[in-house]
């Protein structure tokens, strides 16, 4: 009861996150009608009274833009959840597993070498690519010497992360002067110019790695209790943190690959939620998704509606947001330690 109670209310929330999103931009619309449209396009709702123009304008602008921040919110924001569990770490987030320095990688060697303007959807499809290499590395690096302590994990992230930042660096000092405005603009994240292509490109990737991690809501778990413990139980702490992480990179590879670097997400979201609903993983998961929806649709907003010459983008936002917050955390962990 009170599972479904909660999750009715993120999905209230989210709702009304989408119907605000939705609704003011360049040309405002009410969000009453905003809201029709939106049942409109799943079979249920009267839209006689909305123009077409506004229909269009939701449609194919607004619509996919709003549908793809609720995606890479969640995407970012699940997977952030999963990795504090599994690595004991409350500073997790998909960074330390070479998701987004692989993924930025990927993004800028497509703009150096110009496929971004040639090739349709070649910079998504190189970055979710790099965001994958960048974990597999992660994970085979940490390997070699047997099975790696949470630690070494954590460190062979920032390795690969760090790698991959002086990779960037390397391929901007050769970049021609206008295309290094492009890099930035992926570096910095955003929904920009984004449509349903996008979507249907990322969906298929976020949605199955979400369903993954949410049908493990146990072993997450039981790892969260450490890995002694999980042995003692009888889950393979191996396959099992393989499968999470192979999950965490699916989600997080393909948010990264069409939003670019939006940082903090995965840390803002997870310990927001948990403070409300708990640890267990049965709710923090799903609650963790919706409410990552609603956060990034919800700066995007802030981000459009604050600036009235030019919009604030998603990673610069998120990242104002979120060292405040990661210094409270590392502040309330120091408290905790003495």
């Amino acid at each position: 009861m009170i599972v479904s109670k909660t999750l009715r209310v993120s999905l209230l929330l989210l709702f009304v996150a989408i119907t605000l999103a939705a609704a003011f931009g360049t040309v405002d619309i009410p969000p009453s009608r905003v809201a029709r449209v939106f049942l409109g396009a799943l079979g249920i709702g009267d839209v006689s009274d909305v123009s077409e123009s506004e229909k269009i304008i939701l449609l194919f602008v607004r619509f996919p833009r709003v549908c793809l921040l609720v995606l890479v919110g969640g995407a970012l924001a699940i997977a952030g959840a999963t990795l504090q569990a599994i690595f004991q770490n409350p500073m997790a987030d998909p960074g330390v597993l070479g998701v987004t320095g692989g993924g930025a990688f990927g993004a800028v060697l497509t703009i150096y070498l110009g496929w971004a303007e040639t090739v349709p959807l070649s910079l998504p499809t190189f970055a979710f690519a790099g965001a994958l290499t960048g974990a597999m590395l992660v994970f085979v690096l940490a390997h070699l010497g047997g099975r790696p302590s949470t630690a070494s994990l954590l460190l062979t992230g920032i390795a690969i992360g760090t790698l991959a930042a002086a990779g960037m660096s390397l391929l901007l000092v050769g970049t021609t002067d206008y295309r290094v405005k492009q890099v930035i603009f992926w570096l910095v994240g955003g929904a920009e110019g984004r449509t349903w292509q996008h979507v249907e490109l990322c969906a298929p990737f976020i949605v199955v790695g979400a369903i993954i991690l949410l049908a493990c809501h146990r072993v997450v778990d039981i790892l969260a209790l450490g890995e002694d413990h999980a042995l003692s139980v009888g889950v393979p702490v191996g396959p099992a943190r393989l499968l999470l992480l192979v999950a965490c990179a699916l989600v997080a590879g393909a948010a990264v690959s069409v939003a670019g670097s939006i940082a903090f997400v995965g840390l803002i979201v997870p310990h927001s939620i948990r403070f409300l609903v708990g640890s267990r993983s049965r709710l923090l998961l799903p609650t963790s998704f919706l409410g990552g929806g609603a956060f990034l649709v919800l700066c995007d907003l802030i981000g459009r509606v604050c600036s009235t010459t030019q919009e604030i983008h998603l990673g610069i936002l998120t990242a104002f947001l979120g060292v405040p917050f990661l210094l409270a955390l590392i502040y309330r962990s120091k408290r905790v330690a003495i």
